[in-house]
């Protein structure tokens, strides 16, 4: 069991370090296209337009539905429950980027939140952590990424309006298959139990997860839906700023942001 669970991660760790590698290399090799956040270099405009509009069809018709009844039924005690256990989660990914970013201390207090808040916050459910002054932070392989790459943080690539997921870029796309392969709890539940039980976690996670998205992003995408002429244009423009301005912060922890205006504006991240 532990021999194949140690093949399954060494397995995953090569696929993700060899599309990472390659996303970087593409992102770098786009240099001559950072054309900023104002002019989103997006030359699969007309399937992504094609895409976005499947997307926001699913969003009327179910998703955003959903989300209004969860948001209305749902105890304020019990969604966040939900939101800091599907955050806990994520932590050991968020703390596996910091420390790829040289970021050691960060990366410790993150592993330290996700021991505390697995075990005195019973599974995520209570940020007890956050009590104790040990702060959440964000990060994932599309940060680490355009933390390395080199180039303007608005150039992640070509523009890419992915299947029920909303707006990324080939950086980021990269960097969320790569978080993904590398998740620990998916790894382990595979190797031990196979490909039925994982698919059940992941797609109760995804659920969880984007629920939980929707009912946070909802005001923030109304108000850009209607204030906007051109939503999918909007959108995409508030998608690489937010990104953009979250690998300034990376690269330069002082610099000032406006990542809290922002922050609700990303449908994936």
């Amino acid at each position: 069991m532990g021999q194949g669970f140690l093949k399954a991660a060494a397995g995953h760790l090569r696929r993700s370090a060899v599309l990472a590698v390659a996303a970087a290399a593409l992102v770098g090799g786009c240099a001559t296209k950072d054309t900023g956040a104002e002019d989103v270099w997006d030359p699969l405009e007309t399937p992504n337009r094609f895409i976005f509009s499947i997307n926001r069809a699913v969003d009327t018709i179910a998703l955003r539905p959903v989300a209004v009844l969860y948001r209305d039924t749902v105890p304020d005690p019990a969604q966040k429950g939900v939101h800091n256990a599907v955050t806990n989660l994520g932590e050991p990914i968020t703390a596996l980027n910091e420390a790829v970013q040289g970021k050691a201390h960060r990366a410790a207090t993150t592993m330290a939140r996700f021991l505390i808040n697995s075990t005195i916050g019973v599974a995520g459910l209570f940020d007890v952590a956050k009590s104790m002054g040990l702060e959440p932070s964000k990060n994932d392989a599309g940060l680490t990424i355009g933390y390395y790459a080199g180039v303007e943080p608005e150039n992640g690539g070509f523009y890419i309006m992915l299947p029920l997921l909303g707006p990324s870029n080939v950086r980021d796309a990269a960097g969320l298959v790569a978080d993904g392969s590398l998740d620990p709890f998916g790894i382990a539940i595979y190797s031990i139990w196979g490909s039925t039980p994982y698919w059940i976690y992941a797609g109760s996670r995804v659920g969880a997860t984007v629920v939980d998205t929707r009912v946070r992003t909802m005001y923030a995408l109304d108000d850009l839906e209607k204030n906007s002429v051109d939503y999918y244009a909007a959108l995409r423009s508030a998608y690489t700023q937010q990104r953009a301005e979250q690998i300034r912060q990376k690269r330069s922890p002082d610099a000032k942001a406006e990542l809290e205006r922002r922050d609700n504006l990303a449908l994936v991240r």
